[in-house]
């Protein structure tokens, strides 16, 4: 190359053009990895929204057909009537309602020889309990209605009781709470929208699920612009 383009065979020069093609790759990459990320989530979304709206169904009746793969099960909505074990509830701690902080109350339902966690609802932050007094289930038979919901493997667990049990959990992880509630913990828990008989005041019921496809186009575009002005920028 000579003449007014031979300073482009200098090292700086092709170091430059060598950063700057990595650059320019590297960001389109990322681009793309979000668009299929957002890709996922659609998919997902489209799931999530034909799981919901199926009539709820018996939950002995599911987990008898389908089986108990959670992946398989989560977003169902499912009916089923047990007895609450409320010695053996717990407060699910850090949990926002319309802004509020607070914390959720999750209660075990014998239902034919297995644990059911329902997550029934908010309290305020300021609740007492395990058990929380203010949010007593019904005692006896309970008819329940909700939508399935895996079980969380992020956050803190929280602080652990001499006897080994938790009484306060940071997440809804159902593992940890096997040992406390006894070796047939239905490996889903159930988010409660209706309940016969019904509750007080408190908990107050959760909103369903958000369906939502998250920043991943935003941070798409952003990787190539990011791109675009690497590749136009440099000359």
């Amino acid at each position: 190359m000579t003449g007014r383009y031979a300073f482009l065979k200098s090292p700086v020069w092709i170091v430059g053009i060598l950063i700057v093609v990595i650059t320019v790759v590297a960001f389109v990459n990322l681009g793309m990895w979000q668009l299929r990320r957002l890709d996922e989530r659609r998919a997902l979304n489209a799931t999530v929204e034909s799981r919901m709206a199926e009539d709820p169904v018996d939950l002995e009746l599911l987990l008898s057909t389908v089986g108990t793969e959670p992946k398989d099960l989560e977003y169902r909505r499912v009916t089923a009537a047990g007895t609450y074990n409320v010695q053996h509830e717990i407060l699910l701690q850090a949990r926002t309602l319309n802004g509020v902080s607070g914390h959720n109350v999750v209660t075990p339902l014998a239902v034919q020889g297995m644990s059911l966690a329902v997550n029934r609802g908010w309290v305020p932050i300021d609740a007492q309990g395990p058990p929380v007094p203010d949010a007593l289930p019904p005692a006896g038979i309970v008819g329940v209605a909700g939508i399935l919901r895996v079980s969380e493997e992020r956050g803190p667990t929280g602080a652990i009781e001499d006897d080994g049990s938790y009484r306060k959990i940071g997440r809804l992880d159902l593992d940890l709470l096997a040992p406390q509630w006894g070796p047939a913990v239905i490996p889903l828990y159930l988010q409660l929208e209706s309940q016969d008989p019904s509750q007080d005041r408190y908990p107050s019921p959760l909103p369903p699920p958000e369906i939502g496809e998250g920043s991943h186009l935003s941070y798409a575009i952003q990787w190539f612009i990011f791109a675009a002005v690497a590749a136009i920028g440099f000359p």
